[in-house]
């Protein structure tokens, strides 16, 4: 995904500046225009906010979820998966690196991620995810022990180097000891780009939508290995796209590099209530809708596997903005929040929100897969156990629900214990109902 270069004597200043795919700080007032535009974006336009959809409540298992991405997306799904694994069943990376590989640093970012110069051992990024765990700020890592991961590089691949790819499978081996990581490394006569059947440019060239026509199932792999054996791909999609307002998961989306509005693919039978799981696809740089239009999250080829296995795929999205991130990058190595690999970075919690409204309207029931069960993270997602009594109804506070025990707090919202079902803001204004089915199960609703 590199930057157009006009002219030859740019070439040396832009390139620690544009790292390639990687946008950074600074890069507009090199490049000298766009400025106005991508501003205009990134607020976002009223009847592009008003058009947008609410992402709707269905029948997730939250504990079924996974993600994915493409560089500076794969980077993000890293991030993504350790921050939440616990519910997570694994992840698929195409082209990224270890977690925290930058440190904070463009510098990190430019050298030892994307050059593979002096990158430290992969023992030292296993030591940051072990104290980012240790300190809360990520979910405990011996949740990764029985998951599964996909790992994806190409052989011509100049953009973040093989020797990446080859840190980030040590680093997860280094914690999955009962799951299995698969490494399809140096992928003959593939560049940097998602590997794709049939759409896109030719496999060997990194150039716009940055799919690639590989005959190769990228995305179907990936979707195999995190979950097991897949039903047949869909020749014909029966489900639907939705456009949702990326604004009802966070506040002023614009000024965190994220678009006004994200996408996801919703299979009919998710949205008649069967069971489903959640895949997060998460784009590269220069590959945000804004700049390729649909071409990804229509094309990378996640919707045909999704549409015949009951996973709801959601395809959150960043924008362009002036200055910080002119290439519409997933944060990787800071330029939004110095949390940025953590639960507390603004892009992961917008993207944990999303996948909490999809699970609000779970019935507590599985949602199918081949494979064997993910591991818990705390005992309240367990389907009701019938209590032998008569339901029991406490009207209160959300604040007083989750000081109570019968709910707990995920990025600022409160969810019931048990159904997961999101009850809103956790504060005292917001008000909820919430019977007890069984112990530790508690579901939205009132008592006879």
């Amino acid at each position: 995904m590199l930057l157009h270069l006009r002219t030859l004597s740019q070439r040396n200043r832009l390139r620690l500046c544009l790292a390639s795919i990687f946008c950074v700080a600074g890069c507009a007032a090199s490049l000298g225009d766009g400025g106005d535009a991508v501003d205009r974006e990134a607020r976002g336009s009223s009847s592009t906010i008003a058009s947008a959809l609410s992402l709707p409540p269905l029948n997730v298992d939250i504990h079924q979820t996974s993600t994915s991405g493409l560089s500076s997306g794969a980077f993000m799904a890293v991030q993504m998966h350790l921050a939440h694994s616990s519910i997570m069943r694994g992840a698929a990376v195409f082209a990224g690196g270890p977690y925290d590989c930058a440190e904070g640093s463009l510098s990190n970012a430019v050298t030892h991620c994307q050059d593979g110069v002096q990158l430290p051992a992969a023992s030292h990024f296993v030591q940051i995810a072990q104290q980012q765990a240790s300190a809360g700020s990520i979910d405990p890592v011996s949740n990764l022990a029985s998951q599964n991961v996909f790992l994806f590089g190409g052989a011509d691949d100049t953009t973040v180097v093989p020797a990446t790819m080859d840190n980030l499978s040590t680093f997860y081996k280094s914690f999955i000891t009962s799951g299995t990581v698969v490494y399809d490394a140096r992928h003959a006569g593939t560049s940097h780009t998602m590997p794709t059947l049939s759409f896109g440019t030719s496999c060997d060239v990194s150039s716009t939508p940055y799919l690639g026509k590989c005959n190769y199932d990228g995305a179907g792999k990936a979707l195999a290995q995190i979950y097991g054996t897949l039903n047949a791909r869909a020749t014909t999609l029966g489900g639907s796209f939705v456009t949702m307002n990326q604004a009802d998961f966070i506040a002023s989306p614009g000024s965190h590099s994220l678009a006004a509005t994200g996408f996801a693919y919703i299979p009919a039978d998710c949205s008649a209530g069967a069971p489903c799981k959640v895949h997060v696809a998460f784009h590269g740089c220069l590959q945000n809708a804004g700049q390729v239009g649909d071409a990804y999250y229509k094309n990378a080829g996640y919707n045909e596997w999704a549409d015949t296995n009951h996973i709801v795929v959601l395809y959150p999205q960043t924008v362009a903005t002036s200055g910080s991130n002119p290439n519409a990058c997933w944060d990787w190595w800071g330029y939004d929040s110095p949390n940025y690999i953590n639960k507390s970075g603004p892009q992961i919690q917008m993207v944990r929100k999303m996948i909490d409204t999809l699970a609000a309207g779970s019935t507590g029931t599985d949602a199918g897969t081949t494979d064997a069960a993910p591991p818990a993270d705390s005992g309240t997602d367990a389907a009701p156990v019938d209590a032998g009594t008569t339901a029991v109804c406490f009207t209160a506070s959300n604040f007083a629900h989750v000081q109570a025990g019968r709910a707990h707090d995920s990025v600022g919202n409160a969810l019931a214990n048990g159904s997961n079902q999101n009850m809103g803001l956790d504060n005292v204004f917001f008000q909820t109902t919430l019977k007890q089915t069984g112990p530790n199960f508690y579901v939205i609703g009132t008592c006879p």
